[in-house]
């Protein structure tokens, strides 16, 4: 058994005698069960019933008396120990998921990064002219927030092509958006320039659109 599974091993003993203590198991006065006893029923070391009553006896829960046995002490802090480390189960948990989560982003990132490269890859082979692919972002206040592709005419005024549209609030990569897709301040475009001079094309159009902008 690890370290950290004898550790949480005996934290859950802990809880576990608190229990039955609040339901009435153990009433206050009463002896619990030896050492020997209770690790024989948790199938457990006789150390890690030490650890679990001396954590509890630390916590006002119970009382050892050496050569005697183990004594209830107060059903109020068996129940204080039961909230504390209900939260502190909590508090873990949720820790547990953010982990959770930052891999599975570290992942969805990494998915798109080949995605992009794939795609970079395709038009190297695929297209006869000289193009390339390049990622911007469009301003938090650009003109174009809130429209469609369609709405912009972005190829017709740029002569660059939308591939990608990376989504600002999730994260999340929409390949080969169409007209309708509603394009939003900091969503990420990876685009297919002919030129630096296209993607300069870009630049300004995001920023200042035609002069007539609605």
């Amino acid at each position: 058994m690890k370290e950290s599974d004898s550790a949480a091993r005996y934290i859950k003993i802990a809880q576990d005698i608190c229990s039955k203590i609040v339901d009435g198991e153990y009433p206050e006065g009463s002896l619990i069960k030896g050492r020997s006893v209770l690790a024989s029923l948790y199938n457990v070391s006789p150390e890690t019933i030490r650890k679990s009553v001396n954590m509890l006896a630390k916590e006002g829960v119970v009382n050892i008396k050496k050569g005697v046995g183990i004594f209830v002490l107060s059903y109020l802090h068996a129940q204080q120990f039961q909230e504390k480390w209900k939260d502190k189960t909590l508090v873990r948990n949720k820790y547990n998921d953010l982990l959770k989560l930052l891999d599975e982003k570290k992942e969805l990132d990494e998915k798109i990064d080949n995605a992009i490269k794939d795609m970079r890859d395709s038009f190297s082979y695929q297209v006869k002219e000289s193009v390339q692919l390049q990622e911007i972002a469009i301003p938090e206040n650009s003109w174009i927030d809130g429209k469609t592709i369609g709405d912009v005419y972005f190829y017709n005024y740029t002569e660059a092509t939308i591939v990608a549209v990376v989504d600002a609030q999730d994260g999340l990569a929409k390949c080969s958006p169409g007209p309708d897709y509603v394009l939003h301040g900091n969503d990420k475009l990876v685009i297919v320039c002919k030129d630096k001079l296209t993607f300069d094309r870009v630049t300004y159009y995001l920023v200042y659109g035609t002069g007539n902008n609605e």
